[in-house]
C-alpha cells in the first residue's frame, strides 16, 4: 500500500464560550484537516493545530511530498529522510505541528489496512482508558468555580485551570475552585510562561496552601535555568510543557531536573511515534508524563490517547480539549469523554468516523469569514 495523495482541508471551530488563559480571550479554533489517501483507496485523518490555515497549507503541500509514494506504515523512514533533507530542522515547532497531522492520518490508514488500533503499532496497550482532566471555563472567579464544581460532581480526579491572567485574580479563582471541588481532587495550574522566575516562586508559594498538584510552565518556554530554580525553591511539583516539544528540549530539561513532570502531545512532537519517543526518554529519567491538549477536536483526542495509552509512565488528569468547541467533526464515536475516564474505541486505526457535513461548514465557515484571531480583544459574533 502506498500514499498516493495528501489533501488538505482548512477549518474554522467556533467555541461553546470565550476561552481565558494568560494571553488573553479566544472564540474560536482554526484547524487544517489531512487526508491521506492510498493505492488501495483506504484513506487516513489527522488535523494540525494553527493560527491561519493557509500558512499550514502552503508549507504542509511541501512536507506531503515527502509522504507520497511511500507505506503509509513507513513513518521513522519517512520522519527521518524529511529531518535530513531541506531546511525543516530551522523552524522545528512549526514543522511539527504540520508534520503531525499528516503523520496521524498515516497511521489512521495503516490500521485500517490492517483492522487494527493505532495503538497495536505504538507498542501495544498497557491500559484501555485513559484518564481526563477537569477543565472548568469562566471568566470570573465564581464561573470558574462553578463549573469546576459541576465536572467534580462528575467524579473528576484531576482539576485544571489557567492563572497568570491580566484579567482576573490567581489566588482568588484558585481558591474558589479549590473551595468548590473540596479536597479530593487534585488541583493544578497552568501559567503559560506568565511569569519571571522571580515573580512565579512569589506567585506559587501564595498558591501553595490551596494544595496544588503542580503548576504548569510558570516561566518563559526558552529558561530551563529559570524553570530549574522555581522548582528548588517551592514545595508545588513543577511540571514542563511548552519546554519540551522536542527530544532535545526534553533532554536539556531532564539533565538540569528542571520538571517534576512533563506535559506533551503529539502536536508538538511532531507526530504520535515521536511522543511515544519523548515519553520513553523521560522515563529513563523517572519522570511522569501528562498529555497535552491544544484547541483541537476530538479526532486529536482520540488519536493522542492511542499513544499514551501504551506509555507506562502516564499520569493521571490528562489533558483535553475538545469539549470546549461548539460542534463536533466526528460521525463516531458520537460522544467523546471530555473528563474521567476515556475509553478507547477498539475499531481499526484510530476508531473514528468524519461527520463530512459539519466539514464542510467548517471549511465554509473559514472559507467565509477567515481565520479565529488567536488572542480576541473585543466581542463579535460569527
Amino acid at each position: 500500500m502506498r500514499v498516493v495523495a495528501v489533501h488538505a482541508t482548512p477549518l474554522a471551530l467556533p467555541l461553546a464560550r470565550p476561552f481565558h488563559w494568560s494571553s488573553g480571550r479566544q472564540l474560536g479554533a482554526n484547524l487544517v484537516l489531512w487526508t491521506v489517501e492510498t493505492d488501495e483507496g483506504i484513506e487516513g485523518y489527522g488535523e494540525s493545530i494553527c493560527e491561519e490555515p493557509a500558512a499550514v497549507q502552503a508549507y504542509g503541500r511541501l512536507l506531503a511530498e515527502r509522504f507520497v509514494g511511500r507505506s503509509p506504515g513507513d513513518v521513522e523512514a519517512i520522519l527521518g529522510a524529511l529531518w535530513r533533507e531541506g531546511r525543516w530542522r530551522f523552524t522545528p515547532r512549526f514543522t511539527n505541528q504540520i508534520v503531525a497531522g499528516i503523520e496521524v492520518a498515516c497511521w489512521d490508514a495503516w490500521g485500517k489496512a490492517h483492522d487494527l488500533p493505532v495503538s497495536a503499532f505504538l507498542g501495544g496497550r498497557v491500559r484501555d482508558e485513559v484518564d481526563l482532566m477537569a477543565f472548568p471555563q469562566g471568566e470570573t472567579p465564581d464561573e470558574v468555580a462553578a463549573d469546576a464544581a459541576r465536572l467534580a460532581g462528575e467524579g473528576a480526579r484531576v482539576v485544571y485551570c489557567k492563572v497568570g491572567r491580566a484579567d482576573a485574580g490567581d489566588e482568588e479563582i484558585v481558591a474558589a475552585v479549590r473551595d468548590a471541588v473540596g479536597p479530593g481532587p487534585l488541583l493544578r495550574v497552568d501559567a503559560n510562561e506568565a511569569w519571571s522566575p522571580a515573580e512565579a516562586v512569589e506567585r506559587i508559594r501564595a498558591l501553595e496552601p490551596y494544595g496544588l498538584d503542580w503548576v504548569e510552565q510558570p516561566v518563559r518556554a526558552d529558561d530551563v535555568a529559570g524553570l530549574a530554580f522555581v522548582r528548588r525553591k517551592v514545595d508545588v511539583k513543577v511540571a514542563a510543557d511548552q519546554a519540551v516539544y522536542t527530544t532535545g528540549e526534553l533532554r536539556h530539561v531532564l539533565e538540569h531536573e528542571a520538571a517534576d513532570v512533563v506535559v506533551v502531545g503529539h502536536h508538538e512532537t511532531g507526530g504520535l511515534w515521536r511522543l511515544r519517543q519523548l515519553a520513553a526518554l523521560a522515563e529513563t529519567y523517572g519522570v511522569l508524563v501528562n498529555r497535552h491538549a491544544c484547541m483541537e477536536t476530538a479526532l486529536s483526542t482520540l488519536a493522542g490517547a492511542q499513544a499514551v495509552s501504551c506509555i507506562p509512565n502516564l499520569t493521571l488528569g490528562n489533558q483535553a480539549m475538545h469539549q470546549l468547541l461548539a460542534e463536533s467533526i466526528l460521525a463516531a464515536p458520537a460522544e467523546v469523554a471530555s473528563v474521567g475516564p476515556l475509553r478507547l474505541p477498539n475499531g481499526p486505526g484510530l476508531g473514528i468516523e468524519l461527520d463530512h457535513e459539519a466539514v464542510a461548514r467548517a471549511r465554509e465557515r473559514y472559507e467565509s469569514h477567515g481565520a479565529y484571531r488567536a488572542v480576541e480583544k473585543r466581542r463579535e459574533e460569527r
